[in-house]
C-alpha cells in the first residue's frame, strides 16, 4: 500500500467525518489495517518468507507504518489548509546531507543547536516556516513532533524545546506535539495511580499538545487537533502585523 492509496482513502474518510477527521484518526487506521497487512504479507512472501513469518513481520511493521503515515497526512492537511498563505512545510530529514538548496540550508541553520564545535538539528517531524527569496531570509514559526504513542521517546521533544528556548535565535520557535495517544499516557492529568508523569511534564514544558482523539481532558495547552490549524494561522497572522 503506497501513500497515494492512503491519501485517496483518507480523503474519503474526511468526507464522512468532516471536522472530526483527525480526532477519529484511529478509526481510519483501523479501516485500512487489514488491507495493509494482507498486502504487506503477500509482499514479504514474494521475498521468500513463509506465510506465518511474513504475517508476523507485517504486524510488527504496522506501528511504524501508522506513525509515518500520520505525519504525512498531517502535512497533506496543512498544505491544503494553508494554500493561500505564504508558509511552507518541511521535515528534519530533508535538511540533512550535502547540496541543500539555499532555502533548505537557511532553515537548517536557523534550527541547529550548537554543542561546542558540534551542531545538531532537533527532532522535527514537521517544520512550519516562511521563506523570503528576495531577502534570503527564513522565519520558523513552529516545529511539530508527531507521536503515535509514547513508546516513541516523548521526553526527547521536551529536551529540544528547552534547548531552543535557551538560544536567542531560536527561542521564539513554538514546539507542538500531535498524538492519538494510543497507550493513554496523556489523556488525563490524574489517573488511577495519581498524576500522570508524562502528561504533566509534556504539558508543562511544551507550547501545546494536540490530541488526535475524542476522549481526553482538555486544558489551555492540551487541545483538539483542529485547534492546531487555528494556532498556526494565528502565529502567521501575528507575524504579519509586526
Amino acid at each position: 500500500m503506497d501513500f497515494e492509496d492512503i491519501k485517496i482513502k483518507f480523503h474519503e474518510f474526511k468526507k464522512k467525518n468532516k471536522d472530526k477527521t483527525f480526532s477519529r484518526i484511529d478509526n481510519f487506521f483501523d479501516e485500512i489495517k487489514k488491507d495493509y497487512l494482507d498486502k504487506k504479507t503477500e509482499e514479504l512472501i514474494q521475498e521468500g518468507l513463509t506465510r506465518d513469518s511474513a504475517h508476523n513481520k507485517a504486524r510488527q511493521s504496522w506501528r511504524t507504518f501508522v506513525g509515518h503515515s500520520l505525519q504525512r497526512l498531517i502535512i497533506v492537511m496543512l498544505k491544503e489548509l494553508f494554500e493561500d498563505f505564504e508558509i511552507k512545510f518541511t521535515k528534519d530529514s530533508e535538511l540533512k546531507g550535502d547540496n541543500l538548496s539555499k532555502e533548505k540550508d537557511l532553515v537548517r541553520r536557523m534550527l541547529e543547536i550548537h554543542f561546542g564545535k558540534y551542531s545538531f538539528l532537533p527532532d522535527a517531524d514537521i517544520i512550519v516556516y516562511k521563506y523570503n527569496k528576495n531577502l534570503e531570509k527564513v522565519k520558523i514559526y513552529c516545529i511539530l513532533s508527531v507521536k503515535n504513542s509514547f513508546r516513541e521517546k516523548g521526553f526527547e521533544t521536551t529536551y529540544w524545546k528547552l534547548k531552543l528556548k535557551d538560544n536567542q535565535t531560536t527561542k521564539h520557535i513554538k514546539v507542538f506535539m500531535i498524538t492519538p495517544d494510543k497507550d493513554n499516557e496523556v489523556d488525563v492529568i490524574i489517573g488511577v495511580r495519581g498524576p500522570k508523569k508524562t502528561r504533566v511534564i509534556l504539558e508543562y514544558e511544551l507550547d501545546s499538545i494536540y490530541m488526535a482523539r475524542e476522549d481526553f481532558e482538555k486544558t489551555e495547552k492540551v487541545k483538539e487537533i483542529d485547534d492546531l490549524f487555528e494556532d498556526i494561522k494565528s502565529l502567521v497572522e501575528k507575524d504579519g502585523e509586526k
